[in-house]
């Protein structure tokens, strides 16, 4: 899953670094957009993904009257 999150986002920033520059909006507009995009991409690239995510929380106790 998080690879196709990495190509979406690869994807996107693909698309605003080749946006033409026509005026100054434009270029606030794709320093900001491809800024975020990296940091997104760098925040899902270091994400901690499966167990070890939980691996604080106690475990489940399951109480049974037999």
């Amino acid at each position: 899953m998080s690879y196709i999150v990495d190509l979406l986002l690869v994807v996107i920033s693909l698309f605003f670094l080749f946006l033409p520059i026509t005026d100054r909006r434009t270029v606030v507009m794709k320093l900001c957009m491809i800024g975020a995009m990296a940091a997104l991409f760098a925040l899902s690239v270091t994400n901690v993904h499966g167990p070890e995510l939980f691996a604080h929380l106690p475990q489940a106790v399951v109480i049974s009257s037999n």
